[in-house]
């Protein structure tokens, strides 16, 4: 029940297992024609969008943005914890302009300061996480898109913690990037970052960028656009095992259905969160910005790593606290991907069974 990668699939991970298959050959390209409409399909991209998957992880995803920024660019990150605070740190390392609005531990940027902050400023690019994942907080990312839309040229929508558990409609939201990587709420081996992009963007790109090399997606367009013609194309090698193990997420999600997906993360997370608080424990995220995919957990004054470690011995790895505004004081469980009722009776057991151990 850690954060990534998500608890497994047998199926999913057999799948990975193909031998002999090049990436220029018919079955791998088929593969990846498939996974790229299945994606397309989970964020809600209509024809207007181009999906990428590229070698990487959620990170690799978002430093590629920067395919669409030229020296100078002002930029604006909504930060709701520690991986909202990551967009700052890849931003800082080019030649552009970084505005940030944070929130507190378990809250949500307010809505009033990011009008006033696009009200007072216009943006090339604006940047939001949709589940933070150091403190299970979910954004109310599609009113958020609608104000500071007609202030920013560019919005980009962090999914890596919640597409494939959470609702999300990128074509719907009106957002021009929403991107994802393959070992969370997906539950496909980890390797993959994953984006859908507006094709007027990669159409308006020029040299005049400050993008690297290999997270160019400039690099990976006509490859992308070759997979869905099932004609193939190279960049550079792509991780053949894991596209095949992410097709056959995708086909489990497409059987499953996406409603009844999220329907049974949020009935996951529904269980977890009431006996955590049944345990006199608290949630980390306020009431209403509360994700399917992952919970904080304040700890009461018990040690989270004894409790951590006690728990693992109990049969369940949850993961570390990693906000620094709460260190020292909780943890996280994740619950995403294959994750079912089975599993969230076995977290809940390991919980109660180390907290009377050490109360």
């Amino acid at each position: 029940m850690h954060m990534g990668p998500s608890v497994g699939n047998y199926r999913v991970l057999v799948a990975g297992s193909e031998e002999n298959v090049g990436f220029a050959s018919p079955e791998f390209i088929s593969a990846m024609k498939e996974c790229l409409d299945g994606l397309a399909e989970l964020t809600g991209a209509d024809g207007g969008y181009l999906p990428f998957i590229i070698p990487g992880s959620g990170t690799a995803a978002m430093e590629s943005v920067t395919t669409f920024l030229r020296e100078g660019d002002r930029i604006l990150v909504l930060s709701n914890g520690v991986f909202g605070d990551r967009w700052s740190q890849i931003f800082e390392r080019f030649p552009v302009q970084v505005d940030k609005l944070t929130a507190r531990a378990g809250e949500s940027v307010a809505m009033n300061r990011i009008s006033e902050m696009v009200s007072a400023n216009s943006y090339r690019m604006t940047v939001m996480t949709h589940v933070e994942t150091s403190t299970g907080v979910r954004a109310p990312v599609r009113e958020m898109i609608s104000a500071v839309r007609k202030n920013s040229d560019i919005v980009v929508v962090d999914g890596v913690a919640s597409v494939g558990g959470e609702e999300v409609n990128a074509a719907l939201w009106n957002a021009d990037i929403v991107l994802t990587a393959s070992q969370k709420a997906i539950g496909a081996p980890p390797g993959l970052g994953l984006l859908v992009v507006r094709k007027s963007l990669l159409a308006s790109a020029d040299k005049d960028r400050v993008c690297g090399y290999f997270l160019d997606l400039r690099n990976w367009a006509q490859v992308m656009e070759g997979m869905m013609a099932l004609k193939g194309g190279y960049f550079s090698t792509p991780p053949v095992s894991a596209v095949f193990s992410m097709r056959e997420a995708l086909r489990l999600a497409r059987e499953e259905g996406l409603s009844s997906r999220v329907e049974r993360h949020a009935a996951a997370a529904s269980a977890i969160r009431k006996a955590v608080e049944d345990m006199g424990l608290q949630v980390v995220a306020r009431e209403g910005l509360r994700s399917n995919t992952v919970t904080g957990v304040l700890l009461g004054g018990l040690d989270p790593g004894e409790f951590l470690k006690r728990c693992a011995d109990n049969g369940v790895e949850f993961a570390a606290g990693v906000h620094p505004e709460l260190k020292g004081r909780y943890f996280r469980i994740g619950h995403m991907g294959w994750v079912n009722s089975n599993d969230v009776a076995a977290a809940i057991h390991a919980m109660k069974k180390t907290v009377g151990e050490m109360t």
